[in-house]
């Protein structure tokens, strides 16, 4: 009875003490080895430099000898091809004026002729144009924000037809615009009985892209003239690129330009102390007024008096309206676009890691040690080391090669970065 009592009191001893120990690791990696973690997600990042470009192209002034009025046919960035009609001339302003009332009556009559169209009415739902009115409006003031006048002059278009075909729609052919077509079209027959003909016309005499004003640097910024471009001209240009005053209110005989329909350059300095770029990169070219861009080619990196900086010469031969509308651009050029995944620069730690390499003359197998960048992750309570294969560097975080394989750094990892010591502690 003693000897079963004994053994009843070493078990309960035995027992206690495991559940202490137990308690005691829990309340140990609660308290003291607690970490702050971040997981691991995919991300994109670009190499790139912010500049303000100058274009150099093959732009050919237009001028108009005779006297009268000037009306443009082609809108600023529209493209023309050979004999194109780019301007009528009239013999006073008030036939101009009398032309772009019949436009403007013509357009608002195509509106409501195309929203009480049956067929029009008999698609269209309203929960579909809601959206649509909704949609129009924010790029109503997205464009207004951005400086983006044809875009707004569109987008209040589309606005305007999606909310009056929506007035039709809910009304159940309550509201009709039969009397105002009727007004309209009676305007434009009145107009269209006082019109005056063009007394001449100016034409296109090759492809290319139209812009009615000019700025008086067509000759100096020429592709002929390149080579004579100095990065102090380039500096100029870019300073009073705000105070532009365009030959054209200077000399009433100019129209416009004509752009040709190929290859052009960009110029601009930059900083390149690290010399990350180099003649013959292939980058993008990102204008940050439409985000439109192009393909281009690092031509030249030409020196500069200040140390570090060059002026970079870019060749395109990728040309559209958005291209061609200014002399100037803030342009975003991209080296290259990176994907993986994306590490604080504080989370990384090295540590050396031996592994088996081949001997590429005699394909002998040997282990060798190698000190490794990487991180430490938490995966339950096992606190495992993850290397890094990096493909880009940030300011305060870099990318890692996603799929890198077997132990390196994967998506969704909890990422150690705070708590842990150089030596994983």
């Amino acid at each position: 009875m003693n000897s079963s009592n004994k053994m009843n009191n070493v078990l309960l001893v035995l027992l206690s003490a495991s559940v202490i120990a137990t308690i005691g690791t829990i309340f140990y990696h609660f308290v003291d080895t607690s970490y702050e973690t971040e997981t691991a997600i995919r991300a994109t990042a670009d190499e790139s430099k912010y500049f303000e470009g100058v274009y150099v192209r093959d732009e050919n002034v237009l001028s108009y000898s005779g006297t009268g009025a000037v009306s443009y046919q082609v809108p600023d960035g529209g493209k023309i091809a050979v004999n194109d009609v780019i301007a009528e001339v009239y013999p006073d302003e008030s036939a101009i004026e009398k032309e772009q009332q019949i436009k403007a009556l013509q357009d608002k009559l195509n509106v409501l002729e195309r929203i009480s169209n049956p067929g029009t009415l008999e698609q269209a739902q309203p929960a579909d144009l809601s959206r649509q009115i909704s949609q129009y409006y924010e790029k109503i003031v997205q464009s207004r924000n951005s400086g983006d006048l044809t875009e707004l002059s569109s987008a209040q278009q589309q606005f305007v037809e999606s909310y009056s075909t929506y007035q039709i729609v809910i009304s159940k052919g309550e509201v009709s615009f039969a009397q105002e077509i009727s007004d309209l079209t009676a305007q434009i027959q009145a107009l269209q009985s006082e019109q005056e003909t063009p007394i001449d016309t100016v034409k296109s005499d090759s492809s290319a892209y139209f812009v009615s004003h000019v700025d008086g640097l067509e000759s100096k910024l020429s592709i002929e003239n390149l080579a004579n471009i100095t990065p102090e001209q380039i500096q100029e240009i870019t300073k009073n690129s705000n105070d532009n005053t365009t030959q054209t209110s200077q000399n009433s005989n100019v129209v416009g330009k004509t752009i040709a329909q190929y290859g052009w350059y960009m110029l601009g300095i930059i900083d390149n102390k690290e010399q990350k770029y180099q003649v013959g990169d292939s980058v993008k070219i990102r204008l940050m007024t439409s985000s439109a861009t192009a393909d281009a080619t690092i031509k030249e990196l030409r020196s500069t008096s200040e140390d570090g900086k060059f002026m970079v010469v870019l060749y395109s031969d990728t040309l559209t309206s958005d291209f061609v509308q200014n002399r100037t651009e803030n342009v975003e050029m991209v080296l290259g676009e990176y994907e993986g995944i994306k590490v604080p620069r504080n989370a990384i730690r090295f540590k050396d890691v031996e592994e088996t390499v081949t001997d590429e003359e005699t394909g002998e197998e040997k282990k060798q040690t190698v000190n490794c960048r990487g991180v430490y992750v938490q995966d339950g309570e096992k606190i495992e080391f993850r290397r890094l294969d990096v493909v880009y560097e940030g300011n305060d975080y870099v990318l890692s090669k996603l799929n890198a394989g077997d132990g390196y750094l994967m998506l969704y990892d909890s990422i150690i970065v705070e708590g842990i010591d150089a030596n994983g502690n």
